[in-house]
């Protein structure tokens, strides 16, 4: 069942979200923050990656690929070489991202995994990675059977939108999170830097709406023969 809308229209606003996305949170971290180290005595700076990370790995990239075969006007093979590059991108970003979490807890002191965001984040990057490498094996290289992707396509799809709105729903979790620490320490519950979190989750919800109303609508009518979106 899809949606009777050109998922290229809908596209656009995909890409203006995800664009929205990726310069808010950068802003946040930078201009609020103080700023993005892989080493530094100030280890806030240290965990101010992740966020970054995980928005545009995860959430931004992950869509883009998400909806590649919807929406580029390109030949089926070239289109699942770009699905594939790109969740492979979201995928190592994620993965950075996670690290530069436990990075900062462990040079903090801090403990590790005590949040439910965390436990969420753990899962989503554990499934993001194998269905890569299921996608990978099976409808790539070396590729399975004409009946094994053909009866793994479907599976394929659901599971990925399953793992993509965790990740979606796990960053949101992860704003409000981190939100509520930061205003603890007395920041401005008002102020323009929690306005600017809060639009930031908002964004990425929106973003992950339309990358879904986007996979689920109608592909151009000279890719009918295409596979469905991851």
């Amino acid at each position: 069942m899809g949606l009777e809308i050109n998922a290229l229209h809908l596209s656009y606003v995909v890409h203006v979200l995800g664009v929205a996305g990726a310069v808010m949170v950068l802003v946040w971290n930078i201009y609020f923050r103080g700023g993005l180290a892989w080493e530094s005595s100030n280890k806030n700076l240290i965990f101010n990656v992740h966020p970054v990370l995980m928005l545009i790995g995860l959430v931004i990239m992950g869509g883009e690929a998400i909806i590649s075969y919807k929406a580029l006007p390109f030949k089926k093979a070239e289109k699942k070489l770009i699905h594939l590059v790109l969740h492979a991108i979201a995928l190592i970003l994620g993965s950075i991202g996670i690290y530069m979490a436990f990075k900062n807890h462990n040079e903090s002191g801090l403990a590790n995994l005590y949040s439910l965001h965390s436990w969420i984040g753990i899962g989503v990057i554990v499934l993001y990675g194998i269905q890569w490498i299921y996608g990978f094996v099976v409808f790539f290289y070396p590729g399975g059977s004409g009946d094994i992707r053909r009866e793994s396509l479907p599976w394929h799809v659901l599971f990925g939108m399953f793992v993509y709105i965790l990740a979606v729903a796990n960053s949101a979790l992860g704003f409000l999170e981190k939100l509520t620490f930061l205003e603890s320490s007395g920041i401005d519950k008002y102020g323009s830097e929690a306005f600017l979190v809060n639009f930031t989750a908002i964004v990425a919800v929106l973003y992950g709406t339309f990358v879904l109303l986007t996979a689920l609508s109608r592909a151009p009518a000279e890719d009918n023969h295409s596979y469905s979106a991851i």
